[in-house]
């Protein structure tokens, strides 16, 4: 009689309910960082073992990314660095960093007889607002001096203010990867000069990926995030331990070609899962987002009244929830 209530005991163990079945829509970029780890989790059945169903879309910039997640069309997305202005002003709440960004940089043609910042007053440099790009070179006129009103900054989303630089159309363009390569691969390595960049600033700078969502979803889904976090992680982890089958992944998905999707590789600092719980348990992980919401007021793009301490806006109580509950050493 005992064994077979034993029996019993053990089977409904593993039988144990599935958490309800959710669907989310997850904004993603169209690189290795912003869809890696993703893409991983859905082969893996990292989202199925959770009972998530997530459909994917994608977004080249994190303001019309946000935009989408304020109506209610997204549910969690990936915020590339100049995105992260949004967040000390409640427009998202971050849920945990994906990664650390190299790669921006400020590009001039060879022939242009542009050769220092300085060179560039009065000329056309193309950005795209609250991005990487306008972050760059907003600090890159302070590291020189100089004011945002010495130069005309332009803004275009990042195809077209590479198709206008490539043209010939605009003096200067301050971008990142994968677009800083697609540049020297169509024009040349020969052919244009990196007058400043991310690498600049470091050590004292810090430019993060994250994952994000907004208050509102957080409030009725909290358990939807944890779920999310869990399969997330292990597709992160995935990337970092195969991340040349990862790329091969991403430029199936992305429709490019490996070498392409793999130079992102070389131009971000990657973090393993016990990596990213170092961080977030002694603290680096937010001082790192207290350094970029201050790298922001002193470029001039975050107004002073949203210097608000980065707990206000980071939430890695559920990163912690979910990495306990998956046991990431």
């Amino acid at each position: 009689e005992e064994t077979k209530t034993e029996a019993a005991s053990s089977a409904e163990e593993t039988t144990a309910p599935k958490p309800e079945r959710a669907k989310i829509k997850i904004a993603y970029h169209p690189h290795i960082t912003g869809v890696g780890g993703i893409l991983n989790a859905i082969d893996n059945g990292y989202f199925e073992d959770e009972n998530l169903e997530v459909e994917l879309v994608q977004f080249t910039s994190g303001a019309t990314e946000l935009a989408a997640m304020a109506s209610g069309d997204i549910d969690i997305g990936y915020l590339g660095v100049g995105a992260h202005v949004f967040a000390p002003q409640g427009q998202c709440a971050i849920l945990t960093l994906d990664s650390t960004d190299l790669s921006g940089e400020i590009m001039v043609k060879a022939d242009s007889g542009i050769q220092s910042m300085k060179d560039l007053k009065g000329k056309n440099v193309a950005i795209s607002a609250g991005t990487t790009s306008e972050l760059v070179l907003s600090m890159a006129l302070k590291l020189n001096d100089m004011d945002k009103t010495d130069v005309n900054m332009i803004n275009m989303d990042a195809s077209g203010k590479v198709t206008a630089f490539m043209t010939g159309q605009i003096d200067a363009i301050s971008i990142e990867a994968p677009y800083t390569d697609q540049i020297r691969k169509e024009m040349g390595e020969d052919k244009v000069v990196t007058i400043s960049g991310s690498k600049d600033f470091l050590p004292d700078a810090v430019f993060t990926n994250s994952w994000v969502t907004t208050n509102k979803f957080l409030e009725k889904n909290e358990d939807v995030v944890v779920r999310f976090l869990k399969a997330w992680l292990k597709g992160t982890q995935d990337r970092y331990n195969n991340m040349e089958e990862t790329v091969q992944k991403v430029a199936d998905y992305i429709n490019t070609d490996y070498d392409t999707a793999y130079l992102v590789v070389e131009k971000t600092n990657w973090l393993s899962d016990k990596e990213l719980k170092k961080l977030a348990e002694d603290g680096t992980m937010l001082t790192w987002y207290d350094t970029i919401k201050n790298m922001f007021l002193d470029a001039g793009l975050l107004d002073p009244q949203y210097d608000v301490p980065p707990e206000d806006y980071v939430k890695l109580q559920y990163l912690e929830q979910a990495m306990q509950e998956i046991g990431v050493e």
